[in-house]
């Protein structure tokens, strides 16, 4: 009992040290013998083609609004940029505040039954006439460069059938951003796997495809943006590639609670898009296979792991290093309860705040998965409350922000 403990013990902590650690590094060294794709692209003034960027809306009220004026503001020749936006059965003054826009050229389509995301992706793609279609949220905040910026992406990387931007993270004056550090880890990712046109699944907040090789997106359909990409690649190949000079920002969420159902609910779409997309795993994919083993399916399973460790670890605690290994679990686990009471010491308050993130994540992972496995996971959700954003409303002026840089993974950030 004892050999089979420790082989699982030292198995599974090499997988997790290999996904979070071992991977940036081999893709870090594999980056210096690659040909990096330039940051710039010259692209005429009569060449920019049409584009057709796309919204699902469900009760976004509080938004809608500012989120259009934003997109009305991008600096795109606006002849050659539609705007569709499908209201998902909104209940609320969402669809009465678009219609106020289409004089400015606002395509609204009013889906009175709520169907989900995916469906309603799926009917506006259809329906754009766009060569492009940009997807991005309600609740996203586009830079006025940001449509030219992925589109020159396209240019710069012929093989791309996708192209994805930057997300910002703002938060209202005195919101703690326990993630900050996480979404900036996962920009380095998303940079190192640009190398190779392998970024794993793209963020729903901004990021472009061909249409001609959009794939409607099947039934059940959870976490869209990831397996938007990943079914365009396996059924007509091409490259996604990161573009750091297309620009988004969004509000995080109201609360930790918020995030958490966040959370659960990617988990739950990462089982689904797992089912539909496995073929990917296969070796014949070459650095793709790679990067979806190694970014995603074992943290996807890290959970079972951080179970497995521990277990394993308390079959071995009658030896000295298995007391301290299982002393340390404990203590981390500890720390990271604590996380709200440490936060303004400094230095500790930043470790017990990234340990008490590293379980929430794993936790809601957890969760979601047996949620998919048990039938329990819908498509369709609740729309997260943000903080700035209904103080915006509610106030009638700007909310001052702080900015944290990052790339969120939208539905696949797991």
């Amino acid at each position: 009992m004892d050999t089979l403990a420790k082989y699982s013990l030292f198995l599974s902590i090499g997988l997790l040290a290999y996904a979070y650690a071992g991977y940036p590094i081999l893709l870090w060294l594999f980056s210096l013998f690659s040909r990096r794709i330039s940051e710039s692209a010259g692209i005429s003034a009569d060449t920019w083609p049409e584009v057709s960027i796309v919204i699902s809306a469900h009760n976004e009220e509080s938004v809608i609004g500012r989120r259009i004026d934003n997109l009305l503001e991008l600096d795109y020749p606006p002849d050659r940029l539609e705007i569709l936006i499908g209201s998902d059965g909104s209940t609320d003054r969402t669809t009465r505040i678009i219609r106020r826009y289409r004089t400015a050229g606002i395509l609204l389509h009013d889906f009175s039954v709520r169907r989900g995301k995916a469906n309603v992706l799926n009917d506006l793609v259809a329906r754009g006439r766009g060569e492009y279609v940009v997807f991005t949220d309600a609740n996203t905040f586009f830079d006025a460069h940001a449509v030219k910026e992925l589109i020159k992406g396209f240019r710069l990387a012929p093989s791309a059938c996708a192209v994805v931007g930057r997300l910002e993270f703002r938060t209202a004056e005195g919101t703690v951003n326990p993630d900050s550090a996480y979404w900036r880890y996962e920009t380095v990712l998303k940079k190192l796997e640009s190398h190779f046109g392998t970024v794993l699944g793209a963020n729903g907040a901004i990021y472009a495809i061909e249409r001609a090789r959009f794939r409607p997106l099947p039934a059940g359909t959870i976490v869209d943006d990831f397996l938007i990409p990943m079914l365009m690649r396996l059924e007509g190949g091409g490259s996604v590639v990161f573009r750091s000079s297309a620009r988004a920002w969004e509000t995080l969420p109201e609360t930790i609670r918020d995030e958490f159902r966040r959370r659960v609910r990617i988990g739950a779409g990462d089982a689904h898009a797992l089912r539909h997309s496995w073929r990917l795993l296969l070796p014949g994919h070459g650095m793709l296979a790679l990067s979806y083993w190694s970014h995603k399916v074992l943290r996807w399973i890290g959970p079972w792991l951080l179970i497995v460790i521990f277990v394993s670890n308390v079959f071995l605690i009658d030896r000295q290093w298995g007391a301290t290994l299982l002393w340390a679990q404990v203590s981390v686990y500890a720390l990271g309860l604590a996380a709200p009471l440490l936060r303004a010491v400094p230095f500790i308050g930043q470790v017990a705040n990234g340990a008490w993130y590293f379980m929430v994540l794993n936790a809601a992972l957890l969760i979601g998965t047996i949620k998919f496995l048990l039938g329990q996971a819908a498509p369709v959700w609740k729309a997260t409350p943000r903080t700035a954003e209904i103080h915006h409303v509610a106030h009638g002026r700007r909310t001052r922000a702080k900015v944290v840089s990052g790339s969120q993974e939208g539905g696949s950030a797991a």
